[in-house]
């Protein structure tokens, strides 16, 4: 079973970062990624005037799962979508895992557009 759940403790954020040979940023928001009960992965964000940046999406080294990461992926972009607004960079190095999440490439940035990306009508979901 996969379970995304926000972690606070800046301590416990940066030894999985490191673990997961990540560098956090300050004052990012922090989703732990759980598989079968182990923690399997960790999204870091942050919140932007239109939207948000996804700035790690990684697996820890004994969980290889990217199911699971498309799943914490997705939990970042609704929460981005439903608090900021309707744009999501990626900037994790994994191009691979932002295509299978949507972001498409736009002047040299992986870039998505949430308008309608969990459904709503047309992509004109309500604030």
């Amino acid at each position: 079973m996969i379970k995304v759940t926000p972690e606070i403790d800046r301590d416990k954020i940066t030894a999985l970062c490191k673990e997961c040979g990540a560098t956090g940023e300050e004052n990012s928001l922090c989703y732990f990624i759980y598989v079968d009960g182990e923690i399997g992965g960790i999204c870091l964000f942050k919140l932007t005037a239109d939207g948000g940046r996804i700035i790690v999406l990684r697996n820890t080294p004994t969980v290889p799962d990217k199911d699971a990461l498309i799943i914490g992926g997705r939990a970042c972009l609704d929460f981005i979508e439903r608090k900021s607004g309707f744009y999501a960079y990626f900037e994790d190095e994994d191009v691979e895992l932002a295509k299978a999440l949507g972001f498409t490439e736009k002047e040299d940035k992986l870039y998505l557009d949430l308008h309608g990306y969990f459904g709503g009508c047309c992509g004109c979901n309500k604030k």
